[in-house]
């Protein structure tokens, strides 16, 4: 008789055990039932003509670079205004920048879109927004900005005698296949780090870069030889760099970057690349691999881990009290 009971209250306990859980999560259902999914959201919202590839927000302006267009949007969404960037005409016998319309008969030139590679606001000299696109060896154009941008006089950042020293051309920033272009001041000097996905078909362009935007506005220079690193030329094709994003923390420039592991296999990782912010040299560069990895502590015998190598977008800002409490 004892040793029924005994099995009887083992049998109760191993149930009891296993049906709190589920009347927890009858609760919760229970809780999510009274829920109206009838409701409809009025949501801001602005479609583009074309192609949207970056985004900056600057007071109270929204600034969307897309393809052959500039649009200033107000906080709710409503446009402003909006620039044509393209398409250009390009010839290899007409210099960046230049109106090449009179060779638009030419078979040597083509008419091409502009991609928009990269949109950032510079407050040093006036507040200003920097575009530069997949046109005219990626020079890019500045702005003061206003209310709009449909009345503003554009500038072209391009000066030819920069541009046929021994250093290459400091005023072609970024490269076609991608880039990532991080703005300091400091001490007076304003710099453009930029991180370019470089290929064979433009070799103008170095992989990673520091240069100082000119006094007078109209261009770039490098400050030495030491200014850039590249890639050998002959893995320019094979070992591609995905600059993904930059930011600055503290007295240094961070590059977040997505290439292959070795030069031969085809796995890839994610890798965090810092520079001194106040260097005109990259003398004291370093980058290292960053890994995100899930741990499942739900299983009794076996920890499963996974792995995220491969970085698709970062944002980066100060972490609240409980996040920053947690990682002490």
């Amino acid at each position: 008789m004892r040793r029924r009971l005994l099995h009887a209250a083992c049998m109760f306990l191993v149930f009891w055990d296993s049906v709190v859980p589920n009347e927890r999560e009858c609760k919760e259902v229970a809780r999510n039932s009274n829920l109206n999914l009838t409701v409809k959201y009025d949501l801001r919202s602005f479609v583009a003509d074309t192609s949207i590839q970056k985004l900056v927000v600057f007071k109270d302006r929204i600034y969307v670079g897309a393809v052959n267009r500039i649009y200033t949007l107000t906080e709710d969404l409503q446009l402003l205004s909006d620039y044509k960037t393209g398409p250009v005409f390009e010839s290899p016998d007409c210099l960046p920048c230049r109106d090449c319309k009179d060779k638009s008969n030419s078979t040597a030139g083509v008419w091409r879109d502009n991609i928009n590679v990269a949109l950032l606001v510079e407050t040093y000299y006036d507040d200003e927004l920097f575009s530069c696109g997949t046109v005219s060896s990626g020079v890019c154009q500045r702005r003061v900005l206003a209310d709009g941008l449909a009345d503003v006089e554009v500038e072209c950042m391009y000066s030819p005698k920069t541009n046929r020293g021994t250093l290459g051309c400091p005023d072609c920033i970024v490269s076609p296949s991608g880039a990532q272009v991080l703005n300091i001041e400091s001490e007076g000097i304003v710099k453009f780090f930029v991180g370019n996905t470089v290929t064979s078909s433009a070799p103008q362009h170095h992989s990673i870069s520091v240069r100082q935007m000119k006094e007078t506005q109209d261009g770039f220079r490098f400050f030495s030889d030491q200014s850039y690193l590249d890639i050998v030329p002959p893995l320019r094709d094979s070992y591609l760099i995905k600059y993904v994003h930059a930011f600055q923390s503290g007295p240094y420039a961070f590059f977040l970057t997505v290439q292959k592991q070795l030069i031969g296999p085809q796995s890839f990782h994610t890798r965090l690349v810092r520079m001194c912010s106040s260097d005109p040299e990259l003398r004291r560069y370093v980058e290292m691999p960053l890994e995100c990895i899930m741990t499942d502590k739900r299983r009794k015998r076996s920890t499963g881990i996974e792995v995220f190598n491969v970085m698709q977008a970062a944002y980066v800002t100060k972490p609240g009290a409980a996040l920053a409490e947690q990682m002490g």
